[in-house]
């Protein structure tokens, strides 16, 4: 029996190699993962039914994790992210269902939520207010028409958080290069909540979950606890490179020094690391609470904290 990994080369599927034994794993995406393993590698992509076929066929497959997705805030246009996120999500449905494959484990996130000022939960409505969110919540509704057709069919929706750990190249990474250059401020009081998710504890939360299915649909929500403050994250991470973070810049005088930014964006077409739009994002509340799942008896081996400091210490050597 076999687990068939969409998405697989990247960050977070790394970190299933890491847990899963590699004889277990079929592995299907665009690009041959550039860490070691010994899974089988099948070059495809989700959104054509052979390269899905041909990933499934003789291999055993008994459930899939679907990890792949559009999910950058940068250069890509609307139809790109539902050509994945819901298209691909109607293709690994058809193929699944020709091969009697019953079991999907969907990575979700919590931008079907879209910002709002409460905690959200698992309970509340989605409320999208981007493409990547619009898509993501499509793909959902793919995945809960699939199981209405079938209602043996067991699917695992999984909505994560920032998702952050070692081999993580993206937001935190810039985070953590920018208060190690000295570039990085406090924007106004940072006292806003940013709910983050320790890639060694979202995988296994995944595998503690995948382990209780049942027929049906179910939903989680995963960020790690304690929740903390973007000053108590940026605190962590400088206390971690033996740095300090020294200014405090109010909230608009630091959109306004994201402004040259974004012209040398616009003129060359470069995903910079600071941006007004990156800047105000730092400055909002991304509260999202994990409650439901830490209810049922997980229990993350790592905190936050210990997942920051673990992250820095990896980015120190990865930057030698």
């Amino acid at each position: 029996m076999a687990i068939l990994l969409t998405g697989g080369s990247g960050f977070i599927g790394s970190h299933f190699h890491n847990l899963l034994q590699h004889d277990n794993i079929v592995n299907l995406d665009l690009v041959e993962p550039n860490f070691p393993f010994q899974s089988k590698y099948v070059q495809g992509d989700i959104r054509k039914e052979d390269d899905i076929r041909k990933a499934i066929r003789n291999n055993d497959i008994t459930s899939i994790i679907s990890l792949a997705a559009k999910h950058h805030d940068f250069g890509i246009g609307h139809d790109e992210y539902f050509d994945t996120n819901e298209d691909g999500t109607k293709m690994l449905c058809k193929v699944a269902a020709e091969f009697e494959i019953s079991e999907l484990i969907f990575y979700s996130s919590v931008a079907v939520y879209g910002i709002r000022d409460e905690v959200s939960s698992e309970s509340m409505e989605p409320k999208p207010d981007s493409p990547y969110g619009e898509s993501k919540l499509a793909g959902e509704k793919v995945l809960e028409q699939w199981v209405a057709e079938k209602p043996e069919r067991k699917v695992l929706i999984i909505r994560p958080t920032l998702v952050f750990g070692i081999n993580n190249m993206a937001n935190m990474r810039n985070l953590i290069k920018q208060i190690d250059s000295g570039l990085y401020f406090h924007l106004g009081k940072a006292d806003n909540v940013k709910s983050i998710a320790y890639v060694e504890n979202l995988v296994r939360a995944t595998m503690f979950l995948v382990d209780k299915m049942k027929p049906g649909v179910a939903i989680y929500n995963y960020a790690d606890e304690p929740q903390l403050t973007t000053r108590e994250i940026s605190n962590v991470i400088a206390e971690a490179l033996n740095k300090k973070v020294r200014l405090t810049v109010p909230k608009t005088l630091g959109v306004i020094m994201g402004l040259p930014f974004d012209i040398v964006i616009k003129l060359t077409g470069k995903n910079l690391p600071i941006s007004t739009a990156r800047i105000k994002k730092l400055g909002t509340s991304t509260h999202h609470s994990a409650k439901r799942l830490f209810s049922e008896g997980f229990r993350p081996p790592y905190t936050t904290i210990e997942g920051l400091k673990k992250m820095v210490d990896w980015y120190k050597g990865d930057k030698n």
